[in-house]
């Protein structure tokens, strides 16, 4: 979940808030063995390197100076528990149990360990969750039709699959607040924490707290409820370093919310193109991440504050969409919207006379924390750039049309499939030469077959949901008057009395409720 190429946009944005490190626990035995050959054959070399290495140990020193050390480390838990529960394996605890322990061995913080499990969260992210459940299980039972007819074909190619076993850890829903599994899983971290504390000596001054899912709330909202607890105590240290784990772009929004400087979060991804199977870390910088919008949201001329400007950076970029609102159709991460909303913003802030949120009213029951007249100047200026967004989009679409109905032309040429060959399946077209003798199987050939099943099972879907390749998405050109038949189509509206109570209605009613409430969940937690 979260806000979809949020983060892509953020790191080709502002790519100074990465750093990124590699982790040497996950690297495999047989790596370990040749790092240690290539240790050996360097420290032959040592002696004729000397001179160089008293430099580099000088420039380490210096690195060393300045690595960051962090106080308290926060791990959402729910991302960790769905990547090592996939299997009804008797090891998947133990593999738990050694990505929590990576994990801190990478961080090492030297006071707090807090554990965040998703509780139950409000209805607009259930439903949400619900359906993509169902979306999920569709297309399992669609991909497993698929991948039985495949068996067949391959079986007669001489082609031997491994066959297909169903895990009850396979079902999300299994995974959900009050459920068995999660019992277990709470009864396995307290199991955990109590074993660590007692044998381990990194653990001996660390203060523990875990958040299990008989807690209400999501992860990441658990962890920021208690950083404001902890920064509204008086003997609070506002130089504590904060480190978050989690994958989820909310996290991003939630440390800009927080408005705590020294805050990192870290998020894992694997080397696409790496020989060993290691994974590689990333510290996102909220600080560094501060200073990039500080310089871009200020107006020229004008004294701003920089607090202020994150709130109404937080504020617009709900229009892009998040788990509980939906995004404004002509708002596209992946077409530079963020960066619309930026340089609108900056070129109205004058004419808006000021900020559009201001968070110290936040609790006030009537929403004066919300500048709705400022906001409806913003929308305004926004609705100018609309028409152009869909014209230029169209002109994009139609581009990648010609060219894909090009390639596509070509392949099929290619391959022959205009000699009238019998097709007995949709997924015939992916038929390959049939052996003329079986050769002996192993172990690794069999699976190997069987990934390249999957992957055949992958692109049939990929390509069935492809609209503009199937030709069955027919782009329709943007004519005068589109404004007038989106309303009327959708929703039925035929007078323009209608539509401007029917715009009412979906601004100042839906969208502006959504993102104040949205707002509100960010700065408060958790919301009943």
């Amino acid at each position: 979940m979260g806000i979809p190429s949020f983060f892509s946009w953020l790191v080709g944005k502002y790519p100074k808030i990465v750093g990124t490190i590699i982790d040497v626990y996950s690297a495999s035995s047989s790596e370990e063995d040749e790092e240690e050959e290539k240790e050996e054959e360097e420290e032959e070399k040592g002696e004729e390197e000397e001179v160089e290495e008293d430099d580099d140990d000088e420039e380490d020193e210096d690195d060393d100076e300045e690595e960051i050390i962090y106080d308290n480390l926060y791990l959402d838990m729910n991302e960790i528990i769905h990547k090592c529960f996939r299997l009804n394996n008797g090891l998947v605890y133990n593999w738990f149990f050694a990505y929590l322990d990576r994990l801190f061995r990478i961080v090492r913080p030297r006071r707090l360990l807090y554990l965040a499990v998703d509780g139950v969260a409000p209805m607009s992210k259930m439903t949400k969750l619900r359906q993509t459940y169902f979306k999920t299980a569709k297309y399992r039972a669609d991909s497993e039709a698929e991948a039985i007819l495949l068996t067949e074909i391959f079986r007669a190619q001489g082609k031997e699959v491994m066959p297909r076993d169903t895990y009850e850890l396979e079902n999300p829903v299994v995974k959900m607040p009050g459920t068995e599994f999660m019992e277990k899983i709470s009864a396995a971290l307290e199991y955990f924490i109590r074993e660590r504390l007692n044998t381990d000596p990194e653990w001996k001054d660390i203060k523990v707290i875990l958040s299990d899912a008989n807690v209400p709330g999501e992860g990441e909202h658990k962890i920021m409820s208690f950083i404001r607890a902890q920064r509204s105590m008086e003997n609070y240290d506002p130089n504590t370093r904060h480190c978050l784990h989690g994958h989820d772009a909310d996290l991003i929004m939630l440390a800009l919310a927080s408005h705590e400087v020294h805050i990192s979060i870290l998020r894992e991804f694997d080397n696409p193109n790496g020989r060993i199977p290691a994974r590689f870390y990333q510290f996102v910088d909220i600080w560094i991440l501060r200073e990039y919008l500080e310089l871009e949201m200020k107006t020229p001329g004008c004294k701003q504050d920089t607090e202020r400007l994150i709130d109404d950076f937080i504020f617009i970029c709900f229009l892009t969409g998040n788990d509980f609102i939906p995004q404004i159709p002509s708002l596209e991460i992946n077409e530079f919207a963020v960066d619309l909303l930026i340089e609108v913003y900056k070129t109205t802030f004058n004419k808006m006379g000021g900020y559009m949120v201001n968070t110290d009213k936040i609790k006030d029951k009537y929403g004066a924390y919300l500048e709705v007249s400022r906001l409806e100047k913003f929308f305004h200026e926004l609705s100018l750039c609309e028409e152009k967004i869909l014209l230029k989009r169209y002109e994009l679409q139609e581009k990648l049309l010609r060219k894909i109905q090009s390639e596509a032309a070509v392949k099929e040429w290619a391959k022959g499939e205009d000699r009238g060959e019998k097709k007995t399946s949709f997924a015939q077209q992916f038929f390959y030469p049939v052996e003329t003798s079986l050769e002996r199987k192993s172990d690794d050939v069999v699976r190997k077959n069987t990934r390249e099943l999957w992957r055949t099972v992958s692109d049939i879907f990929c390509n069935k949901d492809d609209l503009f390749k199937n030709g069955a998405c027919k782009q329709d050109k943007i004519r005068p008057g589109w404004k007038s038949r989106f309303y009327r189509e959708k929703f039925g509206a035929e007078t323009s009395k209608e539509v401007g109570r029917l715009q009412t209605e979906m601004v100042v009613v839906s969208l502006v409720s959504s993102c104040k409430w949205s707002l509100m969940r960010l700065a408060m937690g958790n919301l009943d």
